[in-house]
């Protein structure tokens, strides 16, 4: 084609059309046979160029009946385009810019678009719009066939599917007819679909069926209305030796003014996942769509949604899973083992079983933890903590442990205790730090934590100071049922946990201001809330002061709990606020803001210093959980490596002795 890329004759600079201002590029054309095929030659030269005394075309464009490619020629030299015409240039409304250089050069691109009846740089924009669109279509259903390919692997729905999603992932009801004094007449249960006899009911009651003995709500014919459920459901199936398939199933059951149901199922999505040993290759999803100018209706990746922050049932992957295939659907796969079936069992609860299992590859300690029906850990681990507010990190579990005890980090005589309470990981990191305090956890007051979802170790260790666990639950359920927040300007607490913030917080404060810690009138004021803002509002010498004397009293503890010396340095805890303020002060970092969480118990701040110079701030570490969260040295620069070899030793000699100690 290069041969043809300049034309024999150069257009003649006079030519009127050179002098129109709103003219910006001239096109001339001509009709070439180039390999066999009858080839429509566009010359599009810039204007100035050509006054300028430079003839060659800034494109030249080849437009065939199968499609169109053009040479561009600037100052970078030249190079191919694949650019229709009006998007040639960088200008907006670039074929308004141009202009035929005769009457001929229109007529022949008219004529080889075969449309006479249009302007010349119509019919061509309008011709390779039309080529363009064949090109998409073509595209279109060689992805479309090649969908098809992917789906012939795939067989039929389990046979019991629509039974499945009718007992065991939709809401069963119990219609009758509603008699004034008397027993409800012609009782009907759809959930065993047959006619029981109640001795009571109340319209939205929630009861037992007589005859099948599933949960059931009490629907009375007169007031029941129109009723539609809907529910998602998953079913995983092999397809190789290396490949299987989740398919997503989602069933809509109506039910009209009859007690007769409308009951439709159908796939909705399916999720393709390829492993190699134990590892996942490769995970294609495809979602079905409604399109009738498809030759399938599967549509590869997510379904699109309006807004993410919206809810649409359609998009929603997360269902019941059909229990009934795992075990011969995952045998010889690396999930064989991941205990998928009894964690669903555990807590038949919509799940998402694609994250579940991509989950158990990277952490197999699941299996323990869903052996040992430890449902709330192992939902940690695969979807985040309870309400999804925090993604699993090592900081409760170790993903590296060898036995349950190290996944744990407590002794195995502690096990049936935490089965007992099957604890969330803030209740976890509770209770290792209550062993490492040398205090048993209560059974009663681990379970009023899990249910309350209590897990900042202070929130208890606080109070049970100066109180029993069965009067620390009393005064708190009574509180917070006194002062649970209503309304968005009322006051009071949202949830329990706020409520045993604020406790803990009162009674350091009256441990500061030194209260008689031993009256119950001080423990347990009638009014919570007004005491906690009332002890808050002190003076700002007499917060000093309290800080002070509060910090001088824990200091034998501390001394006595994580002193240490080895290696040229040595541990030591603060003697009072000032002294934690003038660390920050001498070594630039800043401490000084952690006096008050000291003083409450929420951290604990150390002191490393070289054993020759032990009043000379050396380095500054923070405690908490039961591990260091920070250490630093001058102008807040992490230690050097001898100091990081101190901490080391430290935390494996001091620090985690007491936890080491009840796993062993």
């Amino acid at each position: 084609m290069r041969k043809f890329a300049i034309p024999s004759n150069s257009p003649n600079p006079k030519n009127g059309i050179f002098c129109a201002d709103q003219v910006k590029y001239v096109v001339r054309t001509a009709i070439k046979n180039i390999d066999h095929q009858r080839t429509l030659v566009l010359y599009i030269y810039a204007k100035e160029s050509v006054l300028a005394g430079n003839h060659t075309p800034r494109w030249t464009m080849f437009q065939q009946k199968g499609g169109y490619i053009t040479l561009c020629t600037d100052d970078k030299g030249t190079r191919w385009q694949q650019s229709m015409f009006e998007n040639l240039g960088k200008d907006y409304f670039f074929r308004d810019k141009c202009s035929f250089y005769s009457q001929a050069d229109e007529r022949r691109v008219t004529r080889y678009c075969q449309s006479e009846k249009q302007k010349g740089f119509e019919s061509l924009c309008l011709f390779q719009l039309d080529l363009l669109r064949k090109k998409q279509r073509e595209n279109e259903l060689k992805k479309q066939r090649r969908i098809i390919e992917r789906m012939k692997p795939v067989g039929a729905l389990p046979r019991d599917i629509k039974g499945f999603m009718h007992r065991e992932t939709l809401p069963h009801y119990i219609f009758y007819d509603y008699a004034k004094g008397k027993a409800p007449k012609n009782a009907y249960c759809t959930a065993c679909k047959h006619n029981v006899s109640v001795a009571e009911a109340k319209h939205n009651g929630e009861g037992v069926c007589p005859h099948c003995k599933r949960k059931i709500t009490f629907k009375s014919r007169g007031r029941r209305g129109y009723i539609v459920d809907r529910s998602t459901a998953q079913v995983i199936q092999r397809l190789g030796s290396n490949e299987m398939i989740i398919r997503f199933v989602k069933a809509y059951r109506r039910y009209p003014k009859s007690d007769t149901s409308e009951f439709h199922v159908y796939e909705n999505a399916r999720l393709f996942l390829q492993w190699d040993g134990s590892k996942i290759i490769a995970s294609e999803s495809y979602y079905y769509g409604y399109s009738r100018d498809r030759i399938t209706p599967w549509h590869p990746g997510d379904r699109p949604v309006f807004s993410r922050w919206y809810y649409n049932f359609e998009a929603d992957c997360c269902g019941y899973l059909y229990h009934r295939n795992l075990d011969s659907e995952l045998k010889g796969t690396p999930w064989q083992y991941s205990a998928l079936k009894e964690y669903y069992a555990g807590d038949p609860t919509p799940l998402y079983a694609g994250q579940y299992l991509q989950k158990y590859l990277r952490y197999p300690m699941l299996e323990y933890l869903v052996k040992l029906k430890l449902y709330r850990l192992a939902t940690y681990v695969a979807y985040g903590d309870i309400g999804g507010a925090r993604y699993y990190d090592d900081s409760v579990l170790n993903s590296k442990g060898k036995t349950v005890t190290e996944v744990l980090g407590v002794g195995k005589k502690y096990i049936p205790l935490l089965q007992t309470i099957d604890p969330g990981p803030n209740q976890l990191t509770m209770i290792k730090a209550f062993l490492r305090d040398n205090i048993r956890p209560d059974l009663e007051l681990m379970k009023w934590c899990s249910k309350n979802d209590i897990g900042e170790e202070a929130y208890i260790t606080v109070p049970l100071r100066y109180m029993t666990p069965h009067k620390l639950m009393r005064y708190a359920t009574e509180q917070f049922a006194t002062h649970r927040k209503t309304s968005y300007y009322a006051p009071g607490y949202y949830s329990m946990r706020e409520m045993m913030s604020d406790y803990k917080d009162y009674l350091c404060m009256c441990e500061l201001l030194e209260h008689d810690m031993k009256s119950s009138f001080v423990l347990f004021p009638n009014d919570l809330k007004a005491e906690h803002d009332r002890v808050n509002d002190m003076s700002r010498n007499d917060v000093s002061q309290a800080y002070d004397r509060r910090i001088a009293k824990m200091f034998e503890g501390l001394q006595h709990r994580y002193g240490y010396t080895q290696m040229g340095f040595v541990v030591i805890p603060p003697h009072s606020a000032k002294e934690i303020t003038q660390e920050g002060d001498k070594l630039h970092h800043c401490v000084g803001r952690y006096v008050k969480d000291v003083v409450k118990n929420n951290t604990t701040i150390l002191f490393i210093r070289k054993a020759s110079a032990p009043k000379k701030p050396y380095c500054t570490v923070e405690v908490k959980h039961g591990d260091v969260i920070q250490a630093r040295i001058q102008n807040n620069v992490v230690p050097p490596p001898k100091v990081k070899r101190f901490i080391e030793s430290w935390k494996e000699n001091v620090l985690y002795a007491p936890a080491l100690e009840r796993a062993a």
